[in-house]
């Protein structure tokens, strides 16, 4: 075999060839990932080391304190574990606010949106399919975001170094003879204008928005911290926005992304599907959707956010004195943008920092090396059958913060932007102290020291999904959110006497598989981590109202008779090669050349997802428009599913789920895969094309 034929050896050929141990001799010790000229996707690797067991370091301790113990000469340094005696939840949570449009970046008005490659938009702001929707302006916001190398700062407070044991260490090229708590260097991250979380665009339905996305990462030199797209390219999703395959971001469309240089103009219409108000949604995400490296990508903090407002007949634009009244304070700006006080996103995302001393290893770049001077710094490495769990929980890009809020309602838009990981929220308070070893750092715990589940205190109403506002709301003791799924809550803070209480995680995750159940022997029925602190002050004025139980907010489309729709199966599954697992479904991975369903534009259809995969669960996105859940295994919807339209399907282990969609406005090619994006990233993905 010549070194071009090594060299076009895909990491799929290789695990089918059983060289999982044997691939990285194959390629050599220098081989480098390569981009296919023909498929401009990762085309050659260096495999793992036959290791199936993945090794991940244990993050410093955010603001623990060291307990010194002295015999003699000799002093025994341990982790405090006195209830209160620590530093966290001190650090102000961030608050994003709206980004500020630009001038034009030209195109938007005619249709003739293009970019950098020369793709022409199939529709623009003045086609007759969307000027006809009632309340329609024209006349688009330009945003120019750039793609950008910076530096994050995960907290401000000191950490301890810790091992996996909960001992203290002293991290590697340090020169001290005792260990002590530091400050954390600052990681290197790939974000929208080079922050995290990225910028947040408030939309409304009825005004498009022209976004620019230019990728000004540096064409030369290392990725920083060992991950991230090679070629430092980028794709652009509008989670889970109606728009053009072209403005998509999906690599099933546009299988070469944007390297270093290059720009695309995504034109986001703002306009619901079928032109029908019951269509609407209320919280969009943007990420990275790079093929092979979307979960490195977004983990390396190409992560945004885009509410949308609805101000028809003021239904829900942002002021709390008119439509359904939810909780928000508007402010305009002559720029045409908009900020909404007491209307706050919330972006969870779980990380892990570097040791030192634990291998990048992982398919991506095979028997790693240890890199000590990477210690405190983000560490992201997977295997296929697994996703990335990290030790420590952030909120809006901080580790441990806390709200200063008032004693009146707030509204809420909760976002899981980690890899793999679910929750589960209750408000919660109790004694909190450091927990050595467990996910998370510190639980609620006893006067003695013991892991409590400390105490419920106030209850979530439930108001929207990833589809926007329910039918009725419904109270909730506890909100369960999936990778890209969305939940949007008001919380009333006069309900309370407390002055102090938790965001707390009650969902237990070990790995990136499911959630840790019993009776499992490492299963923790005390698991309960503290993840946002609420500090509440005086009562202030309130001009919003809790919706009623009863209150539609919402009227949900009907749907026509099924009996003669078209229907369609997929079933979600792994297969062993050379070793491990790889992800498939309807037993075939991922093609850019092959499109698993072809429904017709306009014709709704009948699908099923499948769950075969050996107990993991799956959360399933798929692109372009909301569903409806007709059943969970054989039963009919109920509950949130009967209430609600969504853009993930939550999969349970080996759960079956039916459900209603539509294709409606665009035709051309759209995706829909895993968003455990280690699954995703090893071709848990199918391409899907809309016909005239």
């Amino acid at each position: 075999m010549s070194d071009n034929d090594a060299k076009q050896v895909s990491r799929r050929d290789l695990l089918r060839l059983g060289l999982a141990a044997g691939g990285a001799a194959l390629l050599g010790p220098g081989a480098a990932r390569e981009v296919s000229a023909e498929s401009c996707h990762d085309s050659s690797v260096r495999t793992s080391c036959g290791d199936a067991i993945e090794v991940h370091p244990t993050s410093p301790l955010i603001g623990g304190r060291i307990a010194v113990t002295t015999k003699g000469k000799r002093k025994t340094f341990s982790v405090s574990r006195a209830v209160g005696d620590f530093d966290a939840f001190t650090q102000e949570l961030p608050i994003p606010r709206a980004f500020k449009p630009t001038s034009s970046v030209g195109g938007a008005n005619t249709g003739d949106v293009r970019d950098s490659d020369g793709i022409v938009h199939q529709l623009g702001v003045d086609s007759p399919v969307v000027t006809s929707y009632p309340g329609w302006n024209q006349t688009p916001l330009h945003y120019r975001i750039k793609i950008q190398e910076g530096e994050h700062e995960f907290t401000n407070l000191k950490a301890l170094p810790i091992n996996a044991a909960g001992n203290v260490v002293i991290p590697p090229l340090v020169n001290q003879s005792e260990p002590t708590t530091q400050n954390l260097p600052k990681s290197t991250i790939w974000g929208f204008e080079g922050q995290f979380p990225g910028p947040m665009i408030n939309a409304e339905y009825g005004r498009p928005c022209l976004v620019r996305f230019e990728n000004h990462l540096p064409a030369s030199g290392p990725v920083p911290q060992d991950f991230g797209a090679p070629d430092k390219a980028f794709l652009t999703h509008l989670h889970n926005a109606h728009t053009a395959p072209e403005s998509d971001g999906n690599p099933f469309h546009k299988p070469c992304p944007y390297g270093p240089g290059q720009w695309v103009n995504n034109l986001y219409l703002n306009w619901p599907a079928g032109g029908d108000d019951g269509e609407k949604q209320s919280f969009f995400w943007f990420h990275d959707h790079r093929m092979d490296y979307t979960g490195a990508n977004v983990y390396k903090g190409m992560v945004g956010l885009y509410p949308i407002y609805d101000p028809k007949d003021d239904k829900d634009a942002g002021d709390e004195t008119k439509g359904l009244r939810l909780p928000g304070v508007r402010t305009n700006h002559s720029d045409g943008s908009f900020d909404v006080d007491y209307d706050v996103p919330l972006v969870f995302f779980d990380c892990r920092l570097d040791d030192g001393v634990t291998p990048h290893q992982d398919f991506h770049n095979g028997c790693g090396q240890t890199h000590p001077e990477w210690w405190g710094k983000t560490y992201f490495k997977h295997f296929p059958d697994h996703g990335f769990v990290g030790d420590i929980f952030t909120v809006n890009g901080k580790a441990c913060p806390v709200m200063h809020v008032e004693r009146r309602k707030y509204r809420f838009r909760l976002l899981d932007a980690s890899i793999a990981r679910q929750y589960e929220f209750k408000l919660m308070t109790g004694n909190v102290a450091a927990a050595p070893g467990q996910q998370g750092q510190y639980n609620f715990v006893d006067n003695r020291g013991r892991n409590t589940l400390g105490t419920q205190v106030l209850n979530f109403r439930l108001i929207a999904t990833d589809g926007g506002l329910m039918e009725f709301p419904v109270d909730r003791d506890s909100i369960t959110i999936w990778p890209a799924k969305r939940r949007e809550v008001i919380i009333d803070f006069t309900q309370t006497t407390e002055t102090e209480i938790y965001l707390a995680n009650i969902l237990q995750m070990l790995d990136g598989r499911k959630r840790t159940e019993p009776p499992g022997r490492e299963f923790d029925p005390n698991y309960c981590v503290p993840v946002l602190k609420f500090v509440i002050g005086s009562e202030t004025t309130d001009n919003s109202v809790m919706p009623a139980l009863n209150q539609q907010l919402r009227e949900l489309p009907p749907m026509p008779d099924f009996a003669t729709l078209p229907r369609r199966r997929f079933v979600f599954n792994k297969e062993d090669v050379g070793g491990e697992n790889m992800w498939t479904i309807n037993g075939r991975e991922f093609d850019h050349g092959r499109s698993e369903a072809n429904p017709k534009i306009g014709q709704p259809e009948i699908w099923t997802f499948e769950n075969a995969g050996g107990g993991w669960t799956h959360p399933i996105h798929i692109h372009m428009e909301e569903h409806r859940i007709l059943s969970r295994d054989g039963q009919p919807a109920q509950g949130v599913d009967l209430l609600s339209r969504e853009d993930v399907v939550s999969l349970e282990g080996g759960e079956v789920v039916t459900f209603y969609r539509n294709f409606r406005t665009f035709t051309g090619k759209y995706v829909a895969h895993c968003h455990n994006l280690a699954h995703e990233d090893h071709a848990m993905m199918f391409g899907w094309t809309i016909e005239p």
